[in-house]
């Protein structure tokens, strides 16, 4: 199906709203032992930046499905992006952690906009036979920005990961603001019922599913810095290097999993990748030689995102009048369980790194039994 001129240039705008986001995302933990350095602080201390930024962004993300009720898509972006800019650049400033940790508060807030409504418009004004590959383009575009983003991390200071997002989203709010796009001005116009669409067991099984695979992942992913640093003494080159690799198969992934989506089923896509981060986690545990760890955590970002795409996939698939709160309660229960894997794992690395990734690797596993 050929898209007009009108659906490419919102598509494009979408897609520039999940790089902006996602830029520093991976680099920030790719940098945490930087950071840690420049304010003198403990590596585990500084690690609060990402809980700080992951539970507010899932607690926002259930703000914008009910806004689309009374506000067009416009509005709602230009308006988030603009506050996003404004708390990117508090963090670029602050040089103490507690005014950093606040700035990362509102990042998560307004941030949270950026991905259910472009899943929200993806399903709304884009045919089912493409939305696989739409879907798989556009979480694509996060691994382009985090590769940009880490090559930052290896160059230049810490900071620049929080000045050009912010020049990103202003820029996106005044084109979101100003673009004449019929589609981009209409208001959703639905009621919004959290409680109501768990009493579908399809789409609650689905989201139990997407909160278990979270905590278990970013039980793991979000500790790569620390864990190169500490473990293998590789210094900010050479991390940020192999955090480029694995943003280039995680983009592979995104990309891949939209083909199988599309040819082979969405079940198919969720468990090659659920199967794939398993084995991946378990051999990053054993911790073998620096070579095993780092195949290990390129092939966990490639079938991550395999399985991402086949789940997040089926999210679109859902009838009109339940996608705007499936597409909010996406982001919301990713990043809360993510949030909090991370945060209960911080207990279990203190004591091994490898004994924590391979009881998680074994949850996996167990997990798979459930799609």
């Amino acid at each position: 199906m050929i898209m007009t001129s009108e659906k490419k240039i919102l598509y494009a705008l979408i897609c520039l709203g999940c790089i902006t986001i996602s830029f520093n995302v991976a680099a920030i933990t790719a940098v945490i032992p930087v950071i840690s350095q420049d304010l003198d602080l403990p590596a585990l201390i500084v690690s609060k930046m990402i809980p700080y930024y992951m539970i507010p962004y899932g607690l926002g993300a259930l703000l914008y499905a009910p806004l689309t009720k009374f506000f067009s898509y416009r509005r709602i972006i230009s308006l988030s992006m603009a506050v996003f800019s404004l708390s990117c650049f508090a963090c670029a400033r602050a040089d103490t952690i507690g005014p950093l940790l606040a700035a990362r508060v509102i990042m998560g807030i307004s941030a949270a906009s950026a991905i259910p409504l472009g899943l929200m418009i993806i399903g709304e004004f884009y045919d089912r036979s493409i939305r696989g590959r739409l879907v798989g383009l556009f979480f694509g575009c996060s691994f382009f920005a985090s590769l940009a983003g880490i090559v930052f991390s290896g160059m230049a200071d810490w900071r620049w990961l929080f000045l050009v997002p912010a020049v990103l989203a202003l820029i996106l709010a005044m084109l979101g603001y100003l673009a004449p796009l019929t589609h981009f001005k209409k208001v959703h116009g639905v009621d919004v019922n959290y409680a109501h669409v768990f009493k579908n067991i399809r789409i609650r099984n689905v989201f139990l599913y997407i909160c278990v695979i979270s905590a278990l992942y970013h039980g793991v992913h979000k500790w790569f810095g620390i864990f190169l640093d500490e473990v293998y003494g590789l210094d900010k080159l050479k991390i940020s290097g192999l955090f480029i690799l694995m943003a280039v198969a995680g983009f592979l992934g995104q990309i891949l999993g939209g083909i199988f989506s599309d040819k082979k089923g969405r079940l198919f896509s969720s468990y090659l990748g659920l199967v794939g981060l398993a084995a991946a986690t378990a051999l990053l545990s054993f911790q073998f030689h620096f070579w095993s760890s780092a195949v290990a955590v390129v092939l966990m970002s490639m079938f991550w995102t395999i399985g991402h795409n086949g789940i997040s996939t089926v999210l679109t698939d859902f009838p009109d009048k339940d996608r705007p709160v499936i597409a909010s309660l996406n982001s919301s229960v990713r990043f809360i369980a993510g949030g909090l894997g991370f945060y209960v794992s911080r207990f279990f690395v203190a004591q091994s790194y490898g004994v924590t990734f391979f009881v998680i690797s074994v949850f996996m596993f167990l997990l798979s039994f459930t799609l």
